[in-house]
């Protein structure tokens, strides 16, 4: 396999680059892969394991010696509050955003695989969220930035593992993914019982399915920007009524990260849309507030 080939390499050749780096293998794989191109890489020591810092000194390591710029965002000070998962997210993203804009950057590329790629559609399959799409997106625009995931169709959290070894390279890991904290790790832990084959049979499974949705989200997506167009008119939605659960869908998920959207929640959220109250505000989570004002919906 010619990997700069499959990593499309040619496109970034023009572009400036941000790369989300925690140390592990993943990231520092991603790392040794786009170290020539124009990049800034930036890491978040999150300060909850004794051993964080350990992960920020391999990032500063490699950087200093590839004279790659690093941007830190250490959180000693911190106090986590509620679900430690979803707010460590929401401070990477605002991390990542914040350096996005400050460096006029094109894209920011993360390091997910197929691994990834399969906890996060059985957590959305067996939480039975209102979906179009199952997995990952090796594409996607969200916080403002243009989302690249190289690896999330290429490789395997093994197959990663075998490269950083066949490239010395040094990463970290870290011990609480492998204990059964949060859901994502024990969705990863049973996929650990799994052979490759058995995987790759599952995956393929909800590539098969995220097809066969492609042509319907075809057609959400293009009535999505004639909504846009409207600047989100609430009127538009009662037009477009039988099809209006999948527009919120889209745009939630366009423009708000870490929603959980099960179809109850879309229809609370539809019934918020359509009130006679034109300017009013719905907590979509403990870190977002939808507004309607003047009977339109505001995108912050």
């Amino acid at each position: 396999m010619d990997l700069n080939k499959e990593l499309n390499q040619n496109l970034y050749n023009d572009k400036k680059l941000l790369l989300g780096v925690s140390g592990g293998p993943d990231s520092m794989l991603l790392l040794n892969y786009f170290k020539d191109k124009n990049i800034i890489v930036c890491h978040v020591n999150y300060c909850v394991r004794e051993d964080s810092y350990n992960d920020e000194n391999i990032v500063r390591e490699f950087c200093k010696n590839n004279n790659i710029k690093l941007e830190v965002l250490n959180l000693k000070n911190h106090s986590y509050k509620g679900n430690f998962e979803n707010e460590a997210r929401k401070l990477r993203y605002e991390f990542y955003q914040k350096i996005y804009i400050e460096n006029k950057c094109d894209f920011l590329l993360l390091a997910h695989h197929k691994d990834d790629f399969l906890e996060t559609a059985i957590m959305q399959k067996e939480s039975k969220r209102f979906n179009l799409y199952y997995g990952i997106k090796k594409e996607n625009f969200l916080w403002g930035m243009n989302i690249i995931r190289p690896f999330v169709d290429m490789f395997w959290k093994n197959d990663i593992l075998n490269l950083c070894a066949t490239f010395n390279l040094k990463y970290a890991l870290d011990y609480t993914n492998e204990l059964d904290l949060y859901s994502r790790n024990k969705v990863r832990n049973r996929l650990k019982k799994l052979s490759e084959a058995d995987k790759e049979k599952m995956y393929l499974n909800y590539v098969e399915e995220n097809s066969k949705n492609a042509l319907l989200e075809t057609q959400i997506l293009k009535l999505y920007e004639e909504w846009k167009d409207s600047n989100f008119d609430c009127d538009f939605i009662l037009r477009n009524k039988t099809l209006a659960n999948y527009l919120i869908y889209v745009f939630i998920h366009k423009h708000y990260d870490e929603v959980k959207l099960s179809s109850r929640k879309i229809n609370s959220i539809y019934q918020f849309i359509v009130s006679n109250n034109r300017t009013s505000k719905y907590k979509l989570n403990n870190f977002t507030i939808l507004e309607k004002i003047k009977n339109k919906l505001l995108i912050k």
